[in-house]
């Protein structure tokens, strides 16, 4: 065998040594200053990026990023429009679906059955309506702009016909979508405090008696959590007993700290059943919707088996006062006697802490941190805005994506080793990524995972389903979402599965996007609108190749610069390798559909 070394091969490898040759020196990079204490912000380009993918969970038009290119300060005008969108409409919804924890597909859905039988509902169906009923009246409060303590004091609530089926309320068929209307059971009616499904995803179990549900309502919109508090009781308390642990809460010193607080928030909730089960429903339909009285008084007296079929009766105003049957708080709030949700409503509208606690809760979701991490000036700025506004959702989170502390994305070290905190990279949630791929590429990642020969209406059948924005045949905790029961905080950061999740969208988009691109009018292109199928020609690849590098990626480029170049050679390593154009095209988007800079922003 014989050694080839690289250069010393071939009829020259035994010539003598030419000796010692000149060298040019290794090139190097200048190097940058560093300053102590400096915070490092986007770029105008950046930050319309950023308030885009924010405010509407999508990316800027070229449009957009020229107009911004040419004066900064266009950016307000542009964060304008989008709040009037109903691409921010549907952010509003994902931000509220994080807060409430209602998008949980893996739990066990309501059955189709008995009335909804009828209507040819799916799961899918049934799973959609009643998950995004009370994010439709969040949606419909902040769009049309009114103060936004009315999600929790409005005298309506919204249904389509799903819902309207399932709790028998008042609808116009004839006019369909999302309407506004009534609940006719006689529960006092307060926005999302009277909201079945609100109540039937926060449960009460057993001896609990509403305090989960209380508990909710504090950390959610007071940004207080009861439930956190250290508790040291002396002894324990039976917890089997249900009368010995109402009586430890009204007298035992351990106990009376939280519950004087508690009990009365709970006390508000009396009248809601504790839980609106699938089983219970089917149970109730195998007994033909009537009660078995050989079985004697049905449990705790209203709770009949007809109260689980379609439509349901989830709350009875005979069982509103419960909390006096077990020696529990009568209902007030923190202190202040009150008679019903209607108050507790306006009670916690005009509270200080309600105005605060929002602040927290839109900077925690935008800027991708904890709500107690919004740097305490801020939150004064934001606050003030918010109250000044009359509550105005949308000039508060105007207010956030146009703040310099929403744009800063590092700091140096100080002189003393401190480093000023800032709001850093942003990573796309599972609903932007899904958003941002549909409206580049016209992709939906779509799947049927039904069992062989499945049909609607069924208590099985799901049909075709997002499985970007699913969980229980879907990716979306993997792409770092949350399924509203076993994962409840996102990950911001980057894991294995988020990136496996990640590559395959990207690859199925940029298949999808060239096969249907190639089959219609350059005019009616999605992104490959410069070159057909067929095209070669290195100007007009290159020419294409640095309008998707600034489309998809907001970075405008030459089509000789170093990226194009890089771009260039994936093209024509794939194009070689298969012999086809439309090869080079697929690989080229799938790398730019999963490129840093646009996962990042």
């Amino acid at each position: 065998m014989i050694a080839v070394v690289a250069g010393c091969s071939g009829p020259d490898a035994d010539a003598p040594s030419p000796g010692p040759q000149p060298t040019t020196p290794a090139p190097t990079t200048p190097t940058v200053p560093v300053v102590p204490g400096e915070v490092l912000e986007l770029t105008p380009s950046q930050h319309l990026v950023r308030s885009s993918l924010t405010l509407r969970g999508i990316r800027p038009s070229l449009a957009e990023l020229e107009q911004v290119e040419a004066d900064p300060s266009t950016v307000d005008t542009l964060v304008d429009g989008w709040l009037a969108s109903d691409d921010f409409g549907e952010t509003v919804k994902d931000l509220h679906a994080e807060l409430f924890l209602v998008r949980a597909d893996t739990t066990y859905q309501l059955p189709v059955l008995g009335l909804l039988t009828e209507r040819g509902y799916s799961q899918a169906d049934l799973h959609h309506s009643t998950v995004e009923a009370p994010l439709e009246l969040v949606r419909d409060v902040v769009t049309t702009d009114r103060p936004y303590g009315e999600i929790l004091t409005a005298d309506y609530t919204l249904a389509d016909q799903v819902v309207a089926d399932i709790y028998g309320l008042p609808y116009d068929s004839a006019q369909g979508g999302w309407q506004a209307t009534n609940w006719i059971d006689g529960r006092p009616q307060s926005g999302l405090l009277s909201d079945s499904e609100m109540w039937r995803r926060h449960t009460s179990n057993a001896a609990n008696f509403h305090r989960g549900r209380a508990n909710f309502i504090s950390r959610t919109f007071l940004c207080e959590d009861i439930g956190a508090r250290d508790v040291f009781v002396e002894g324990g308390v039976d917890i089997s007993d249900e009368f010995a642990v109402a009586h430890a809460v009204s007298t035992d010193p351990g106990c009376v700290g939280c519950h004087n607080v508690l009990d009365p928030l709970a006390a508000f909730l009396w009248g809601y059943k504790e839980q609106l089960e699938r089983g219970a429903i089917s149970a109730a339909y195998d007994s033909d919707c009537e009660w078995d009285w050989s079985n004697g008084e049905p449990p705790r007296g209203s709770y009949r088996v007809e109260h689980w079929c379609y439509p349901l009766k989830f709350y009875d105003v005979s069982e509103q006062d419960g909390w006096e049957t077990w020696g529990l708080r009568p209902p007030a709030y923190f202190g202040e006697p009150a008679r019903d949700v209607i108050d507790l409503g306006w009670m916690i509208r005009e509270d200080p802490r309600f105005a605060t606690c929002t602040v927290r809760n839109v900077w925690s979701w935008m800027s991708q941190q904890e709500p107690d991490d919004i740097p305490p000036d801020v939150l004064t700025e934001l606050r003030d805005v918010f109250v000044d506004s009359d509550q105005s959702f949308k000039e508060l989170v105007r207010a956030v994506v146009l703040h310099d502390a929403f744009r800063t994305v590092g700091a140096t070290p100080a002189s003393d080793g401190s480093i000023e905190p800032t709001v850093g990279l942003l990573s796309l949630r599972p609903e932007m990524w899904a958003r941002t791929m549909e409206e580049l590429t016209g992709f939906v990642w779509e799947a049927n995972e039904d069992p062989s020969g499945c049909a609607t209406p069924s208590n099985l059948c799901w049909g075709v389903v997002d499985i970007a924005n699913s969980d229980l045949y879907g990716f979306r905790s993997m792409f770092g979402g949350i399924d509203g029961t076993t994962v409840t905080h996102p990950i911001h950061g980057p894991t294995p599965t988020k990136m496996m999740a990640l590559k395959a969208m990207a690859e199925e988009a940029a298949g999808y996007v060239v096969l249907q691109d190639f089959a219609v009018d350059p005019a009616d292109r999605k992104l490959l609108a410069l070159v057909d199928a067929d095209t070669v020609d290195e100007a007009a690849v290159r020419e294409q190749l640095s309008w998707l590098q600034a489309r998809i990626l907001a970075d405008v480029v030459d089509a000789d610069s170093p990226e194009v170049d890089a771009l260039y050679t994936l093209w024509s390593d794939a194009h070689a390798r298969s012999g086809e154009p439309s090869e080079g095209w697929r690989v080229v988007l799938a790398a730019l559909l999963q490129d840093p800079a646009l996962v990042l922003f």
